[in-house]
């Protein structure tokens, strides 16, 4: 093949890793900011301690902050959404991550600390609860990023 015959422009290798980064790209500008993140899961550790502190004006103020928080960072979702629809989340890395989370409120919620624990067992069952959400979301996302850029869905698992 002379010079003359060879195709002068990117070859479809280079074609294909510029299609794989621009997805990429893609993808990573419509995840949610760090800020949100912070936010819920330091509003979700708060209402969790609060409630730890196992007094009726404990739970009426957890409570409170919770329907608030979750109501507040909704919205705040719905607003910043990038992309439309959500991946369903059947695999088994997504399930433990979640119950990760759930079974350290749940035990952590069934303990009772002597009455000189407080408030010191409530702030640090607040924070370890706050820094396990905040990994599983960023987990989470990352996981959803990564799927998306790469195509490693189903169909059917697009929810709208």
């Amino acid at each position: 093949m002379t010079s003359s015959q060879r195709p002068s422009g990117p070859t479809e290798a280079e074609q294909l890793s510029s299609i794989e980064s621009a997805r990429r790209a893609a993808v990573a500008s419509t995840r949610r900011p760090v800020w949100w993140c912070v936010g819920f899961a330091l509003t979700m550790g708060l209402a969790f301690g609060v409630a730890l502190l196992r007094s009726p004006a404990g739970w009426i103020i957890a409570a409170a902050i919770f329907v608030l928080g979750m109501v507040a960072f909704l919205v705040l979702d719905m607003r910043l959404r990038r992309r439309q629809g959500r991946l369903l989340k059947v695999n088994s890395r997504s399930t433990i991550g979640f119950l990760v989370v759930y079974a350290t409120a749940f035990v952590l919620g069934q303990i009772q600390p002597p009455a000189t624990w407080q408030p010191w067992f409530a702030i640090a069952a607040g924070v370890l609860f706050a820094v396990l959400s905040y990994v599983y979301l960023r987990w989470d996302d990352a996981d959803t990023a990564r799927r998306l850029a790469s195509g490693d869905f189903d169909p059917s698992d697009l929810m709208p």
